[in-house]
């Protein structure tokens, strides 16, 4: 659509450069038009110059062009028109892919912050989880210990115990037989 009104203001802007009112002036008796100063800051589609008719150019310098030329320079700028468009569908669509990616970008740090942090609290758990282990293997170790300790004393004992009564029975045996000697020899 927007390409249909540009079309059609070139249309209309060419049927009015054709239409131009030139000024016409008189040589010597001949008519010719007049292209005035102005022509030369002028912007748009150019005067048509017609065969066999005289013109007074009042500008510096004057560009002629075959019609040829000037189809040329005119697809050429609907060319550039074109794909001045496509360029800026393509920095729009650029455009959107960088944001898109810095924002993915930024969730991504995002994640990665929490997932350090999370790590931060697991590594401060499993050093506390690691320090009430170590109390409690030495607490284990020391009972342990003790309980050698205990076991040895017991084993002393033990042994201490046997001996005691392998001593009073030796003992007894010889007071048994002592006794019997006696009440044998008194009899």
């Amino acid at each position: 659509m927007k390409n249909l009104y540009s079309f059609i203001f070139l249309i209309f802007f060419i049927s009015i450069s054709y239409a131009q009112d030139l000024q016409v002036v008189e040589l010597d008796s001949l008519k010719a038009y007049e292209i005035p100063e102005s022509y030369a800051n002028r912007k748009g589609v150019p005067y048509l110059v017609k065969k066999n008719v005289p013109y007074i150019f009042r500008t510096s310098d004057v560009y002629l062009i075959n019609i040829t030329s000037y189809d040329v320079m005119k697809s050429t700028f609907k060319e550039m028109k074109r794909k001045d468009s496509i360029y800026k569908e393509i920095d729009k669509n650029y455009t959107a892919t960088l944001e898109r990616n810095e924002r993915l970008e930024n969730q991504l740090k995002s994640n990665f912050a929490k997932t350090d942090s999370l790590d931060q609290l697991i590594y401060q758990k499993t050093q506390t989880t690691l320090i009430h282990t170590q109390k409690a293997l030495d607490y284990t170790i020391n009972s342990l210990e003790k309980a050698t300790s205990s076991l040895d004393i017991v084993e002393k004992s033990t042994k201490r115990q046997r001996r005691k009564s392998a001593f009073e029975k030796i003992l007894f045996a010889l007071g048994g037989v002592g006794i019997g000697v006696i009440v044998g020899v008194s009899l």
